[in-house]
């Protein structure tokens, strides 16, 4: 069993350590400890060799979790085998405070609010999942090409996954260092995996019909699943196994066909009753959707569009985007997205009613 370590100034939050615990054999045991002097308290923390640590935002003995989390990872630079994950769980308000200092972001593998944990949540999944996913990182630190096996590529599929930027990965000094990377630029953005919106955007799947969850299963059982570092706790499935997947299906490239189309191969070829998803801003099935919205999560179309502000380091990350109906009702606001500025034009046309739905 995996053992971490939930450091928090309020006794009467002890109980968050157990909402992070995970039952089995091969699950997580979360210790409640109270801060103590920073220098003493991370030396102690290293020697007890944790498999993962959380920290609340305010500790109130002299420092916050920044410089904390900062001592530790100097330390686990020095001996790559004790590396374990550190995650933020913390209030909503100590939340935004955290977020507000940029600084001290890539620190902490995650975030979870107190709020929100428990409840039903996948968040105790996800915690499990960072504490196995570094021990998996550092079991295989010292092969030759490790990045495809953090990956859980087969040697004859690298060549679609080697980008420079990922081959990268082997020049890391820590697993941290990979987990950082893996987590922010694999895990959650579209590109190289996909998430459950953009997978059902790309087969043109209604995420609200029939037979969705025996798709899912049909997926899993022909490899198309992620089975990598993280797996676990995040969904996701490869885009070109996917590609690849449907081409074979339907003997054609999912793309060429509209949402329509491509339900109806499904249906025909696996036995199901999925549903087409329909374009919100057309209101029809006969939509070339390519991905899932970042404001609505829905289905969208490439022409139906528009660029989200998004500064990228590496080609592989595909840009986020908005549908013309959250740039029409100005919903993508709320969900913090920004629109490039070299859309203004097309999201003035479509803000004046220029385009006919």
């Amino acid at each position: 069993m995996f053992q971490g370590i939930f450091i928090d100034q309020l006794e009467s939050d002890k109980k968050f350590a157990q909402l992070m615990s995970s039952s089995g054999r091969h699950g997580l045991q979360m210790r409640f400890q109270k801060p103590t002097e920073l220098m003493k308290l991370a030396k102690d923390i290293m020697a007890n060799s944790p498999d993962l640590v959380a920290l609340d935002y305010r500790l109130n003995y002299g420092y916050k979790a920044g410089p904390l989390a900062q001592q530790l990872r100097d330390q686990a630079l020095e001996t790559v085998t004790k590396d374990f994950p550190i995650i933020l769980v913390s209030s909503e308000d100590d939340l935004k405070a955290f977020s507000d200092n940029v600084t001290v972001h890539s620190l902490f593998d995650r975030r979870f609010s107190k709020e929100t944990l428990g409840n039903g949540s996948t968040h105790r999944l996800e915690i499990f999942s960072l504490a196995k996913g570094y021990k998996q990182l550092i079991k295989h630190w010292n092969k030759k090409e490790r990045w495809a096996t953090f990956l859980g590529l087969s040697r004859q599929e690298k060549i679609e996954v080697a980008y420079q930027a990922i081959r990268e990965l082997d020049r890391l000094k820590a697993p941290h260092q990979v987990a950082r990377d893996i987590l922010r630029y694999v895990i959650d953005r579209r590109g190289l995996l996909l998430d459950k919106d953009n997978l059902l955007a790309y087969l043109g799947v209604a995420k609200a019909g029939k037979d969705v969850d025996k798709l899912l299963e049909i997926l899993r059982a022909d490899k198309v699943v992620y089975t990598g570092v993280f797996s676990e706790g995040w969904t996701r499935w490869w885009q070109h196994r996917l590609d690849q997947w449907g081409e074979k299906l339907c003997d054609k490239n999912l793309g060429n066909l509209t949402a329509k189309q491509r339900v109806s191969c499904l249906n025909k070829k696996l036995d199901m009753k999925l549903s087409p998803a329909i374009s919100r801003w057309k209101n029809h099935t006969d939509a070339f959707f390519a991905f899932a919205c970042d404001s609505c999560h829905q289905p969208t179309e490439n022409q139906y569009s528009v660029v989200a502000y998004d500064p990228l380091p590496y080609t592989f990350v595909h840009h986020k985007y908005i549908c013309w109906k959250c740039v029409e009702t100005g919903e993508f606001a709320e969900k913090g997205l920004e629109i490039d500025e070299d859309e203004e034009s097309i999201v003035e046309m479509i803000l004046n009613g220029e385009f006919k739905k």
